[in-house]
């Protein structure tokens, strides 16, 4: 059957039929793969399907709908840059969708916050994805715990004139039972989160699995690219349980008073930096 014999309805319907087969692949991989876990639904998962369902099962099969004429001298050209501008398309869609992928979720200072592919190029994600979380992917970030260390983290705050998590992604390490201990001190102050929000107290107060076992379980603030939730952590699985629907602003709180937090080594630390720009400065 050659293409001017073939019918609009035809064209279309083979148009639609090898887009839907190329769509239900990337959006295997997508769910899977590139967004697995709760990243699919807090860090991009929808949005990359919907943007791979508009240029692949729309926009080819649609223009097709539109343009296709049987017996139309131009049909060949028609088609065949409809073919090229959907490839187009999809290759553009693809490429971000994923460049943009969920790469790891990182714990610090009270907090989970999810870094995307594009974000992760000084995190050994290797060694991460070895952990024992699966295609959740956790890290741990050790908070600096000593006057150099803390400034070590500060000057590379300065360098990079932002403080982001992702900028010291060479310091992260899977959240395995060899840090996890790390992560006991923290709790969420739920006296904040009623101040913050009386509802949301109520919430995470009713959840079924801090109510049956609270030592078990750990409520940890988390940080995406489109939503913020409470993660209820399991302490025993090293991995996310589930999510609780709370977009607080708030972190966890450590039990323990952090030494970086104190004046006096926040004061040392201002000097030191401020030693180091006066002689660099003055060439020494």
């Amino acid at each position: 059957m050659i293409l001017t014999e073939i019918s609009r309805r035809q064209a279309f319907l083979t148009h639609f039929g090898v887009s839907s087969i190329i769509f239900l692949v990337l959006s295997y991989l997508i769910i899977f793969h590139w967004y697995p876990d709760f990243y699919f639904m807090l860090d991009g998962g929808q949005r990359a399907i919907a943007t791979v369902f508009f240029v692949d099962v729309v926009l080819g099969p649609g223009l097709t709908l539109l343009v296709f004429k049987p017996g139309k001298k131009s049909l060949k050209f028609d088609m065949s840059a409809i073919v090229l501008v959907q490839l187009s398309a999809l290759i553009w869609g693809v490429h971000n969708v994923y460049t943009e992928r969920s790469a790891t979720t990182v714990f610090y200072q009270g907090k989970f916050t999810c870094i995307s592919q594009s974000d992760a190029g000084e995190v050994d994600l290797p060694t991460i994805s070895a952990g024992p979380s699966g295609k959740q992917n956790l890290a741990l970030l050790k908070r600096p715990d000593t006057v150099d260390e803390l400034l070590e983290f500060t000057k590379e705050a300065f360098a990079h004139k932002s403080s982001a998590v992702y900028y010291y992604g060479e310091k992260f390490v899977p959240l395995d039972e060899a840090v996890v201990s790390r992560m006991d001190k923290y709790q969420l102050d739920m006296a904040a989160l009623r101040e913050e929000n009386a509802q949301f107290a109520d919430t995470v107060g009713s959840d079924d699995m801090i109510q049956k076992d609270d030592e078990r379980y750990q409520l940890i603030p988390l940080s995406c690219r489109y939503a913020k939730m409470i993660a209820v952590y399991d302490r025993q699985e090293l991995r996310i349980a589930s999510m609780l629907d709370v977009p607080t602003l708030l972190s966890a709180e450590a039990s323990d008073e952090p030494l970086p937090l104190k004046m006096e080594l926040q004061r040392n630390v201002v000097h030191q930096i401020q030693d180091d720009m006066m002689r660099a400065f003055l060439g020494e």
